[in-house]
């Protein structure tokens, strides 16, 4: 947890632990010539390295010089800001020596495996007035789950991609994250802090209305028959795992 600034995930780590101990219980043989304490670290060790390289969200590295890469990139990306921007991004993978190609990939495994959200989300729907609920994040650290989480979520990226590009921007803006990263906030340089360092904020959704007017639609009816036909196809994509 300490070698790798992993302290969040001390349940999970915990978890996976048990898993390899309960493996090593099921292959375990007395007549071995080893003790059980030392049998089973082999079986331990393997399952948490393999829970680090996968990240929880089913992004798969594989070996930890690769996840240390990945971190180390995430955190000279955060230098820039998070700009995605070329020059930002060329910048990123001449600190870590990549091409900028292999940085973009990896820029992205690691914000698919950002799953932060703020605790209370604002929201408006269309000619109502902003509200506020709570947003409460799946904190399971049961091992099944997390499998299916991480199968749901390549899934529905997956069928995403797919989507025609007025499709993808559409949704987009309807549910508040960046076409381009799929980040769900953004650096306000207009706006500073107390340090003078911009503040993040939340990219919010944008009304039927809006999206219609930005891709020239007679109606917001028909920007919202074009998110839920969009919607449709992710749900279809996903059936089997809900």
């Amino acid at each position: 947890m300490r070698q790798f600034f992993m302290q969040e995930h001390f349940a999970d780590l915990k978890q996976a632990y048990i898993s390899g101990l309960l493996k090593a219980l099921g292959k375990y043989t007395p007549d071995g010539g080893a003790s059980f304490v030392s049998f089973k670290e082999h079986y331990a060790e393997r399952e948490i390295l393999d829970y680090i390289r996968s990240m929880r969200t089913g992004f798969t590295v594989q070996s930890l010089a690769e996840y240390a890469k990945l971190r180390k990139a995430m955190a000279v990306w955060d230098k820039y800001d998070r700009n995605y921007a070329d020059d930002a991004i060329e910048a990123v993978a001449a600190e870590i020596g990549e091409t900028t190609d292999d940085t973009k990939e990896i820029l992205l495994g690691g914000l698919l495996n950002e799953n932060r959200v703020d605790l209370y989300q604002q929201y408006a729907e269309d000619d109502e007035a902003e509200s506020t609920e709570e947003a409460h994040t799946d904190t399971s650290s049961d091992t099944y789950t997390l499998y299916m989480k991480g199968e749901l979520y390549a899934r529905l990226w997956e069928a995403y991609d797919k989507l025609e590009y007025t499709e993808r921007m559409m949704l987009a803006q309807r549910l508040g994250f960046c076409f381009g990263c799929h980040s769900t906030f953004y650096m306000d340089h207009n706006d500073l802090d107390e340090y003078g360092e911009p503040k993040k904020k939340p990219i919010k959704p944008m009304m039927y209305t809006d999206i219609a007017t930005d891709h020239e639609y007679s109606s917001a009816n028909t920007a919202h028959k074009k998110c839920e036909k969009a919607l449709m196809k992710l749900k279809e994509a996903i059936k089997d795992l809900i």
